[in-house]
């Protein structure tokens, strides 16, 4: 599967993901690794999964995720629309 330097073969990186470790979930939703965990630790995206010693997320589950946060129409909402007359 390894190129030796961690890079996936031709094979393994056409494979449908499943699974994302807490980097590849948080360049998903192009943010930080820290900006993805507020975003767990809110509630805003789900928790991963420890399966022998290493944490997935669910490729699905963060897709469903950022769905609702992308139409969530009160974060569009503009703070100062009510202090500007």
């Amino acid at each position: 599967m390894s190129l030796g330097t961690g890079a996936l073969s031709p094979r393994a990186a056409s494979a449908p993901r499943f699974a994302m470790r807490r980097d590849e979930a948080a360049a998903s939703v192009a943010v930080s690794p820290s900006k993805f965990d507020e975003w767990v630790k809110d509630g805003r995206m789900p928790k991963g999964r420890k399966i022998d010693g290493v944490v997935l997320w669910d490729v699905g589950q963060v897709r469903e995720a950022w769905e609702a946060l992308r139409d969530n129409p009160a974060d569009e909402r503009n703070p100062f629309d009510e202090v500007v007359a």
